[in-house]
């Protein structure tokens, strides 16, 4: 190969890299990559979880499926989209501890507001009679979770409270530390008299971690 045709397969490798960067620019296409880490999902789905229209939610797709990020399938009516590759998952969650610094003083100040007390991925992994709750849709839940934990909602927590036992220590988890849930729902269970402890870490984070 010609030192020329050498240059200029290398500004093609880097033009394709900065195809890959520019997809990876918008907020909400990293909160749709986010979570489809958890699960596949349906447009309308994602379009309901992320609360922007459909028309625009399948539009940040489409940028996300030219980048080869995501793939999808028919099902139905219904188009279904999932992560290209586990690479792409650990991209996502690459991306997630490059900005670690910035979201944990902003988890500092959500646990504060909240009054929710945190546990390390490494302490929650030590506890053996806590009880894991998990605070994501159901969806995302039968996907995957952390073995023996109970699956309620975020948003049918208060309804369900009388499930949840008084005298064991409870660990909230939900998407990992860009979601606000665990925080929120440990600070609801702490204001009901629970020992609550918000694990600011996804189930991914749970099974990809480093022994």
């Amino acid at each position: 190969m010609k030192p020329s045709e050498a240059q200029e397969y290398k500004t093609k490798l880097y033009a394709e890299l900065a195809k890959i960067g520019k997809c990876l620019s918008s907020d909400r296409r990293l909160e749709l990559l986010e979570l489809l880490t958890q699960c596949e999902k349906t447009v309308e789905k994602l379009a309901a979880e992320t609360q922007m229209t459909v028309a625009n939610t399948s539009r940040h797709l489409q940028i996300l499926f030219k980048a080869s990020l995501v793939k999808r399938r028919k099902e139905g009516n219904f188009v279904v989209y999932s992560l290209a590759s586990s690479k792409v998952a650990e991209l996502a969650s690459s991306l997630k501890q490059v900005g670690l610094e910035q979201l944990e003083r902003m988890q500092a100040d959500l646990a504060k507001k909240t009054g929710s007390l945190t546990i390390t991925l490494e302490q929650a992994k030590q506890q053996k009679l806590a009880l894991f709750l998990d605070v994501r849709p159901n969806d995302e839940y039968q996907a995957g979770h952390i073995e023996g934990a109970v699956n309620i909602p975020f948003e049918q927590l208060e309804q369900h409270l009388s499930f949840l036992p008084l005298d064991r220590e409870i660990i909230v988890y939900c998407r990992g530390n860009t979601c606000t849930y665990a925080d929120l729902a440990t600070g609801l269970l702490h204001d009901k008299g629970y020992q609550a402890y918000s694990l600011n870490h996804s189930y991914y984070d749970w099974v990809t971690e480093k022994k």
